[in-house]
């Protein structure tokens, strides 16, 4: 006891100095799995020869969310001047659209000022020469109009009013007598006036007053100096006036462009306003025929928004990720995504642990019904985790650490390490209560609880370390980080637990004054085992039928996502990604995926990379001796449509071949043949053969190892199904594909601790030569409160993990802590005596015999009795 003292003592010290650097460790852990991965594997080769491909600015698509789409974008410019958004391609083709538009106008003006200048010169002097016929006509027609009053109008009146007219009227009244009296009126007029007859020549008695006698006389008036062409002008510019006669008689010869402008250019108009007017005019003319661009017109500039609620952007940036307040857009970006991830998972842990240290304090609280108890054992599994993260954080240099190995840590360590303390502590109650002294009790705690506790360590280690045999470094980081994990839950289990027993002894019941044993307390589990053994193969039928429609709902329903994206938090960049894929997939490239070869591409290949789907373009580049083909794809890197792109690919390397494939694409194959593939084909078995080896060195049987996986593998495809009808089928969620390997693994290493403490207590019993259903019913009875303790542990430490924003971890926690529960509740209590009952004797078979040397058949007469019936 001394030993086990100053072990504690030493283990003490080590675990709280590694405790101090346990908060250091979430600032080296290594979220983006291509950091870890081994040198030689194909993408990693590839990495290699196109390490210089892609040098210069990098682009980055930022998306830019609703409402006010147009003012963020701009405002997004104004930020970064390099920045191409809808908004300022729409700027560039309208300056495009109005240069061009300027520039047939002031093309088509100055031919106009042209012309226009030139009618105006012309009409000008024409219209001076118009202006002086009209002028002379009207003049002509004034003097027609004085003659005719002169003669006709002095004789229809008979008055005379000057000295002239007078003459005229006597003359006339003589005339009158002999003549007509139109010849009576030429004949006194060429007397009084001089010889003016001629000009009367088309004028009557009865006609005189009209206009057409005035213009009669006015035409001959005018015909002794111009001819007939120029009298008729004269007459029609005195009608219309210049400028309009200029118009009409300009009209059929002018262009139809100048036309309408005549008016304003005819006889030395306004030629500047004319030019004005075409151009304003052109200008409308122009664009009501051929608008403008706008943002849903230029097929480009439409793809880069979506119904003013999102806009794509992209920004150029030579190093980096553009720092863009969240309030204007969201870079598209892997980086970023994973930043995002690591703060709100970060955040995640420190609630989780918490919740999980209150949840088990809780539950041990009400197990054990005592108050120092639960305090000693959270303390001591916080101290444990801790401590563990502390020598995490001490081998990061040697050993990167994976995220998950952390995150994934502390369920394992409050699970395990509370499982395994409240099962020695059960035991040190039942020893003390059936009158062992503390040293006795300690002694035999150490003895038969550290033999189930050896037996359930061995198949966690080997479970969950089993990930250490990976090809690739985070995977192997998983597997030895819970090979170290399970070790130091096995310190803690072995040397301080034991100890404080021994320290405190009965004290650590606290403020209990008695102890008591559990046995008999569980009238639920007594029912359930009764049953179970009278019925034991309805039960066992029950239970394989549930198996196999569990399987069938599985493989028929079950949608495996390889994306983590879907199992991050909705953070704004993980929106931003769902909306760039979504509604821009098309012009926008998130991921690219390399092909490497030594001779040029033939065309046949560039014509398939073309038909791949997500493809946005590619470019060759000859990189020494080798030409790479860069693909840029509408997907982002992490998703499941590159699995199809790599394997597309492949196929077209057998044709046009031999080529290496990088990048996104490959990366995406490397991690999921090499975890999920290799997982069920390999791992898988190993883990299972492995477990059943030692479980039947541990527990000395063939059979029970056999059961007791078969018993795991029918919680597993229980709870697995109800996760997939919950989270699948109700939710629309779809199952991530780590979440059934971490399942198998956890519950194969976790999932065998019940049936190991059933099996230990089992064995005690017949070995004290109970016969076989009573020592099935005595030990699931007498650890029953333990067993469902433990389960509600498990439960508990992992529920915790759906308070996470992270997808996996919800799935993870809801899956695994259904699986504890319903092994602790069904079956544990129906099913496993169920089929040990029906197996029997051969429960116990061993190399040489049967390992129990007290089991004998006939210590079971009932029991016997019932087989034989």
């Amino acid at each position: 006891m001394r030993l086990l003292l100053a072990g504690f003592a030493v283990t003490v010290v080590v675990y709280l100095v590694l405790a101090l650097n346990a908060p250091k460790v979430f600032e080296v852990l290594v979220y983006d799995e291509s950091k870890l991965m081994p040198p030689d594997i194909e993408p990693e080769v590839v990495n290699r020869i196109v390490a210089n491909t892609n040098k210069g600015e990098a682009t980055v698509p930022v998306v830019i969310f609703g409402p006010r789409v147009e003012e963020k974008a701009r405002e997004l410019s104004r930020l970064y001047p390099n920045a191409t958004t809808p908004w300022t391609v729409l700027d560039k083709a309208l300056e495009a659209y109005y240069k061009k538009v300027g520039e047939v106008v002031d093309n088509a003006t100055a031919r106009f000022r042209e012309a226009a200048l030139e009618i105006a010169r012309y009409t000008n002097s024409t219209c001076g020469d118009l202006e002086r016929l009209a002028d002379a006509y009207r003049k002509a027609r004034e003097e027609a109009r004085r003659l005719l009053l002169a003669t006709y109008g002095v004789a229809a009146y008979g008055k005379a009013v000057d000295n002239s007219t007078a003459q005229f009227l006597q003359l006339y009244e003589e005339y009158v007598k002999t003549y007509d009296v139109d010849t009576a009126v030429r004949l006194a007029a060429d007397k009084a006036y001089g010889n003016v007859s001629n000009l009367l020549a088309n004028v009557t008695w009865k006609n005189w007053a009209t206009d057409n006698a005035v213009d009669s006389v006015a035409v001959a008036i005018l015909s002794a100096r111009l001819n007939k062409t120029l009298i008729d002008t004269a007459r029609a510019v005195s009608v219309l006036g210049a400028r309009q006669y200029l118009y009409v008689a300009l009209l059929n010869s002018t262009p139809a462009m100048l036309r309408p402008y005549l008016p304003l250019l005819v006889c030395g108009g306004d030629v500047e306003k004319a030019v004005g007017t075409f151009r304003n005019a052109l200008w409308r003319n122009i664009t009501s025929h051929n608008p403008p661009p706008t943002l849903y017109s230029l097929p480009l500039v439409s793809e880069l928004v979506y119904r003013d609620q999102y806009a794509i952007a992209v920004v150029k940036t030579s190093g980096g990720q553009p720092t863009i307040p969240a309030d204007i857009g969201v870079p598209v970006s892997t980086s970023q995504l994973l930043k995002s991830f690591q703060e709100v998972v970060t955040q995640d842990v420190s609630l989780i642990d918490k919740t999980t240290a209150a949840a088990l304090f809780l539950v041990l609280l009400t197990v054990l019904g005592t108050i120092l108890t639960p305090l000693i054992i959270v303390s001591t599994v916080g101290l444990t985790y801790l401590a563990l993260l502390g020598f995490i954080f001490h081998i990061r240099d040697v050993q990167p650490i994976y995220y998950l190995t952390v995150y994934m840590a502390a369920p394992v360590v409050f699970a395990i390490g509370v499982d395994y303390m409240l099962l020695m502590s059960g035991r040190y109650a039942e020893e003390r209560a059936h009158g062992n002294d503390k040293l006795s009790a300690v002694s035999t705690v150490r003895k038969y609880a550290n033999r189930a506790i050896a037996a359930s360590a061995a198949v966690v280690a080997t479970s969950l370390g089993s990930f250490a045999v990976s090809p690739l470094p985070f995977m192997q980081s998983i597997g030895i980080g819970y090979l170290i994990t399970t070790a130091f839950v096995v310190v803690s289990v072995f040397v301080i637990f034991p100890s404080l027993l021994l320290i405190l002894g009965d004290k650590i019941f606290w403020p209990r004054k008695t102890i008591s044993a559990h046995e008999g307390r569980s009238k639920f589990l007594e029912v359930a085992v009764s049953t179970a053994l009278r019925r034991p193969l309805l039960t066992t039928v029950v239970a394989v039928l549930i198996t196999l429609l569990s399987f069938m709902f599985l493989i028929t329903t079950l949608k495996v996502t390889t994306n983590p994206v879907v199992a991050m938090p909705e953070t704004p960049y993980k929106k931003a990604l769902e909306v760039a894929t979504t509604y821009f997939s098309n012009i926008t490239a998130l991921s690219t995926t390399y092909i490497a070869m030594r001779k040029p591409p033939p065309g046949g290949l560039l014509a398939e990379i073309e038909k791949l789907p997500h493809f946005v373009n590619y470019t060759v580049d000859q990189r020494g001796e080798w030409y790479v083909v860069s693909i840029k794809l509408s997907v982002e890197d992490t998703s499941d449509e590159l699995l199809y792109i790599y394997h597309r690919l492949d196929e077209l390397r057998r044709v046009y071949g031999p080529f290496l494939i990088g990048g996104a694409a490959s990366w995406k194959n490397v991690i999921f043949s090499e975890i999920y593939v290799r997982f069920w084909n390999l791992q898988v078995y190993i883990i299972i053969a492995l477990a059943f080896l030692i479980l039947s060195f541990l527990l000395r049987s063939f059979l029970i190892p056999a059961r007791l996986l078969a018993t795991v593998l029918m919680s597993i495809s229980w709870s697995l199904a109800l996760e997939v009808l919950i989270f699948q089928e109700a939710m629309g969620k779809p199952t991530y594909w780590l979440v059934p390997v971490i399942l198998f693994a956890f519950l194969i290493a976790i999932g065998t601790d019940y049936d190991i403490f059933i099996v230990a207590r089992i064995r005690e019993e017949l070995e004290r030569g109970l016969g076989e259903r009573d020592a099935i019913k005595r030990a699931i009875v007498a650890t029953g409160p333990i067993v469902t303790g433990a389960a509600m542990i498990l439960a508990a430490a992992f529920s915790t993990l759906l308070l996470s924003q992270t997808l996996v971890l919800r799935q993870v926690g809801f899956t695994i802590a259904l699986a504890a529960l319903i092994d602790a509740f069904i079956i544990r209590p129906l099913v496993v005596p169920a089929m040990m009952v029906l197996a029997g004797r051969y429960n116990w078979l061993w190399i040489g015999g049967y390992s129990i040397n007290t089991y004998k058949q006939s210590a079971d007469p009932v029991g016997a009795d019932s087989r034989r019936s």
